[in-house]
């Protein structure tokens, strides 16, 4: 019924998208199953009102909010990585609670395998065997954890911001279409949620 609304929240959600697309590209991550699998959907509640649905992998979040290290401290001595990436995110490594069906160590494999990693060479020009490289990289990161990328909240963030005024135009365009089509004003009544 509000189309003009429906069409800035549709923009809305691709904006965000489009730019989270953007930033995962900057951050040496695009094309990948995570920039694949971002999406927003708009949709009419049976009250009216309408929801934006931002759809992702399951582990956009973590990628976005970070992850705090299980125990930067008991990274060998000498590595250069011994403190927490995420000191602020709401998640952390070591609790137990992940539902995800990938362990770590087996999506580090994979990645390994797409970025072509498995010829790296350690300090004294030696091949490193992938299991050896996977079981580094998984240690790293599960003790130290995941730096925050924000990948998707600064465009959610940005875009929310300039919503409120395009939603409020957009409003009075549709409320002026509508009174402009009726000879009867008082049979409407719009409710915005």
């Amino acid at each position: 019924m509000l189309d003009q609304v429906e069409k800035i929240l549709t923009a809305y959600g691709v904006n965000i998208v489009s730019a989270a697309r953007s930033n995962l590209t900057k951050l040496d991550n695009a094309g990948g199953p995570l920039a694949d699998s971002l999406l927003s959907l708009v949709t009419e509640e049976a009250d009216g009102s309408y929801l934006v649905t931002f759809l992702a992998e399951d582990y956009a979040t973590f990628y976005d909010k970070g992850v705090q290290g299980a125990g930067p401290d008991r990274m060998p001595a000498g590595s250069k990585n011994r403190f927490n990436k995420a000191p602020l995110s709401p998640y952390h490594f070591g609790t137990g609670s992940s539902r995800g069906t990938t362990t770590l160590k087996g999506a580090i494999d994979k990645w390994v395998v797409r970025k072509g990693l498995d010829n790296t060479r350690n300090d004294l020009g030696q091949f490193i065997p992938r299991k050896s490289l996977v079981f580094l990289i998984s240690r790293s990161i599960y003790l130290t954890g995941l730096r925050a990328s924000l990948f998707f909240t600064t465009p959610f963030d940005f875009y929310t911001r300039q919503l409120e005024d395009d939603l409020q135009e957009a409003l009075q365009r549709d409320i002026e279409l509508i009174f402009g089509q009726s000879d009867q004003r008082n049979e409407f009544s719009i409710n915005i949620s």
